[in-house]
């Protein structure tokens, strides 16, 4: 602090000679270059008011036009901010387009197993049907053989279709095939020969039935003339009933639709190449990404740009084997074959709660997760709960030191009281809130791997000893330990999304869900409004009038004077819940959580960063 001050001193006395018609000692560019740093400095209240004044003065000086302003850096020593992208017909973007086709193409396989079960219940399997055909006529085409594979019949034996086994391989081969346009236009062809021509009249159909036609004519004995007849029909094969055929047809019209739904998500070649900010250690510098976005669903990485990433929490890393790639996720580890055919160059890695599908293209990756959205963004906000609970300033951040004493406890048996007292707090309420945010948010991830572990009586046990030591209540131990327990095994459950651009946030504290797109959300909570925009760098931006902008990747906690904003992420899907500070209940019946966001005193000022890890003394 004694440094700040000493500057702020120096910007006065300079400030005060340009007033005063004298060139500052140093030149006006010292000057200039002094006020850029100090405009970031992490000053404390006293020294900010201070600097605000001067630096008052000093605009009034430079709007009279008493003295030129003068720019802190040489204009020659502009860089500047925009290079092209990669070209359309470049290696990176052909990579890109790839892993895009072949992550479509897992989904579009999902999506047609499920269809499979659906069309697997009906009383004459006549979808499976069509779909045999069409999958085995369009092979058959691949492989130039000429034959015509007819619909086959009600519970033909050679098809199998009541086998779920089959009925996989034939799904999974249908979708194979649309990977490649080449593959479509087959299917198409083989779907319009089957509604064309389900199955093809027998060559002696009309003949057999002429002769039996006669046969009925003749005058013989009942039992004579029907073993006439069937032994003219012993002489030719059964044909088959043509009343199948209207419902081939409309089984293989719907088919169409269906399909014609699905390529309609399929990605396309287009012109412009790789998109902005879309690829990690990429060769371009405009489709660079500078971090990855932990609140995305997809991360494309180029594999030889670097040997390491952390994303959503995982630790990546990967090296060459040949002409292959071995990825490592923790203790995971998997070997990327670039030599197999694009349909099989995907692969699941990490553990059942927490799997990524890896796709590779040549030096390229793109990692998707592969789970379910709703429980894994119904986890983040009841991780984001608890996070606001450590944000409480109440007590001087009790929780929070709280929280801090309890990992300390756990894991070397004591706890240090006199770095974890009540004069502690005072770095919390002077920290950035980026800074605070992400500090709660190790110290809860912690004591939630530690919940993992540990049996629950035991981790109680020790958050009550810590609350012990620092003279806090049992009952805030007790709503600690159950904000905890809630964030590590329970997602919250969330509403499905809807598409919104202006939102009000409930007084109940229950999240709401937005689809995120192109256009800016704003989030509304009282007299307080959030925007979300995405900015230049295609990040999830939080802007809120006098508060720095903050981004948004999977979770964020805005803390102001009398309410915290939740907000949590997945890919497009983003939830959103106001948590105001309320006085106490006055019905003594009325129970609250213990150690809730309630009676906050004003919000905090931004002054120094916290660099300690969260389980430390600092």
């Amino acid at each position: 602090m004694t440094y700040w001050a000493e500057l702020v001193e120096l910007y006065e006395y300079k400030v005060a000679d340009a007033v005063d018609g004298r060139v500052p000692r140093g030149g006006r560019r010292s000057l200039t270059e002094l006020r850029d740093a100090l405009l970031s400095a992490p000053l404390e209240p006293m020294l900010l008011r201070r600097m605000m004044e001067c630096d008052r003065q000093y605009r009034n000086l430079l709007k009279s036009g008493s003295v030129a302003p003068v720019l802190s850096r040489p204009a020659s020593a502009a860089v500047p901010e925009w290079s092209a992208p990669a070209r359309a017909d470049s290696p990176e973007s052909q990579s890109w387009e790839e892993l895009q086709r072949m992550a479509w193409h897992t989904r579009l396989k999902a999506s047609l197993l499920e269809l499979a079960q659906l069309w697997g219940r009906e009383p004459d399997r006549t979808t499976l049907r069509v779909l045999y055909t069409v999958q085995e006529n369009a092979e058959r085409e691949c492989r130039s053989i000429g034959t015509r594979l007819a619909v086959p019949a009600v519970g033909d034996p050679l098809v199998s279709l009541h086998d779920p086994e089959v009925v996989t391989d034939i799904t999974v081969g249908f979708a194979d095939l649309l990977l490649t346009e080449e593959g479509r236009l087959r299917v198409r062809t083989a779907l319009s020969a089957a509604h064309e021509e389900p199955f093809a009249r027998h060559p002696d159909e009309d003949v057999m039935e002429a002769r039996i036609a006669a046969a009925e004519r003749e005058r013989l004995a009942p039992e004579a003339r029907a073993s006439l007849v069937a032994a003219l029909r012993a002489q030719y094969p059964q044909a088959r009933d043509p009343r199948e055929r209207p419902a081939i047809r409309e089984a293989a019209r719907q088919l169409q639709r269906t399909l014609d739904d699905l390529l309609a998500a399929a990605p396309s070649a287009t012109m412009a190449g790789t998109p902005s900010h879309s690829i990690l250690y990429a060769q371009a510098p405009q489709s660079a990404l500078p971090t990855p976005d932990d609140g995305k669903d997809q991360l494309v990485i180029h594999l030889n740009g670097g040997q390491a990433a952390q994303w959503r929490g995982m630790d990546l890393r990967w090296q060459p084997i040949g002409n292959n790639w071995q990825l490592q996720f923790g203790p995971h580890v998997a070997l990327l074959r670039t030599d197999l055919p694009a349909s099989e160059r995907s692969t699941l890695i990490g553990p059942a709660r927490a799997q990524i599908r890896v796709f590779i293209s040549g030096a390229y990756v793109l990692l998707s997760v592969d789970g379910r959205p709703e429980e894994d963004i119904g986890r983040l906000a009841s991780k984001a709960r608890a996070i606001a609970l450590l944000l409480d300033d109440n007590e001087h951040y009790a929780n929070l030191r709280l929280a801090r004493a309890a990992a300390q406890l756990m894991r070397g048996g004591s706890v240090d009281t006199a770095a974890l007292g009540s004069s502690s707090a005072e770095k919390y309420a002077s920290a950035p809130s980026e800074t605070l945010v992400a500090f709660a948010r190790k110290g809860v991830e912690a004591l939630m791997s530690r919940i993992q572990r540990s049996a629950p009586s035991n981790v109680a046990t020790g958050i009550r000893m810590a609350a012990e030591q620092l003279g806090l209540t049992d009952d805030r131990a007790i709503g600690l330990h159950q904000a905890l327990h809630i964030a590590t095994f329970t997602p919250e459950s969330l509403p499905s999304p809807a598409a919104m651009t202006s939102v009000q946030l409930p007084h109940a504290r229950q999240f709401v869900s937005v689809l995120l797109g192109q256009d800016p959300v704003t989030l509304r909570s009282g007299e307080r409004a959030l925007t979300l925009r995405l900015d230049y760098k295609g990040e999830l931006a939080a802007v809120l009038p006098g508060h720095p902008a903050a981004t948004l990747h999977d979770l964020l906690v805005v803390r102001v004077p009398g309410l915290s904003l939740l907000l949590v992420r997945q890919g497009t899907w983003l939830a959103a819940a106001a948590l105001h500070d309320a006085p106490p209940p006055s019905d003594p019946n009325e129970h609250t959580l213990p150690g809730t966001l309630e009676n906050k005193s004003p919000g905090y000022n931004l002054s120094h960063t916290m660099h300690a890890p969260f389980d430390t003394k600092n």
